[in-house]
């Protein structure tokens, strides 16, 4: 895989996961989980921007693709069963970034997505307290 593939998948990943989380927010009434979802969603909405501002960087332009994500949480009923899928998204941004580190220049790059994983995996950790 290239690296502006790489960064498009993980692109396209973090769009599903700002349609699934502006969903989710107006389905619940909890309002400490809608804190906690309002967080998610900035931080996705954050991630797409470096993702952009990388993938621009090599020279390319991003897709302008969503991943599949969001249809398979709109497919679910219950909204326990949604946040079940949102934490297992979660970990696979996670376990890509894992997976692709070694595509990652150094500097920037690596530290940003580094902390893109990090974040992921730290909001598995919230979902699964709450």
């Amino acid at each position: 895989m290239k690296l502006v593939d790489f960064y498009n998948l993980i692109l396209e990943a973090e769009r599903a996961g700002v349609e699934v989380l502006k969903e989710l927010i107006t389905q619940t009434e909890d309002q400490p989980l809608q804190e906690l979802l309002k967080k998610f969603l900035r931080d996705e909405g954050l991630n797409c921007r470096i993702l952009v501002s990388l993938i621009h960087d090599l020279g390319s332009e991003p897709g302008q693709k969503t991943g599949s994500f969001a249809d398979k949480v709109r497919a679910l009923d219950s909204l326990e069963e949604k946040t079940e899928l949102l934490i297992r998204g979660q970990e696979w941004v996670a376990r890509k970034i894992r997976e692709f580190r070694h595509l990652l220049p150094a500097g920037s790059p690596h530290l940003f997505l580094e902390a893109i994983k990090v974040q992921h995996e730290e909001n598995v950790d919230s979902m699964k307290k709450g």
